[in-house]
This record gives structure tokens, C-alpha cells and sequence, in this order.
């Protein structure tokens, strides 16, 4: 019964530290020679990561994360 109980409780460990995915898009500069912005660009990026702090990082950057 007891190694029951530890092999259920190391199950949801596992499963609940599971990766989510995520599209992230950022708007990067597009600079000339001289460093001038010349344009903009979208970038679009999945991430897969159990780290909900990667998510926030990117997203303080000014990235737009959606889960998929």
C-alpha cells in the first residue's frame, strides 16, 4: 500500500511539472548601418517550458505570449 502511495504522489510530480507551450510574438527593430531604426518586424516564437518564469521574462520584454 505504501509503495502505491509513492509511485501516485511521484505521478503527479511528474504530470504536474509538465512543459506548456506557447506563441510568443515580439516586435523587433530593423536597424540601418548607422543604428537608425528603419523598420519594424514580428517575430514569431513557440516556446515550450515548465518555467512560467521564462514566460514572464519574455513578456516583461515586451513579448505577447498565448498558450497553445
Amino acid at each position: 500500500m505504501k509503495n502505491i502511495f509513492i509511485y501516485g504522489a511521484w505521478l503527479l510530480v511528474c504530470f504536474s511539472s509538465c512543459s506548456k507551450c506557447y506563441e510568443c510574438v515580439e516586435t523587433q527593430d530593423i536597424l540601418d548601418s548607422n543604428g537608425n531604426v528603419i523598420d519594424q518586424t514580428e517575430v514569431h516564437q513557440n516556446v515550450c517550458t515548465a518555467d512560467q518564469n521564462e514566460i514572464v521574462k519574455r513578456e516583461n520584454n515586451g513579448a505577447v505570449c498565448l498558450r497553445n
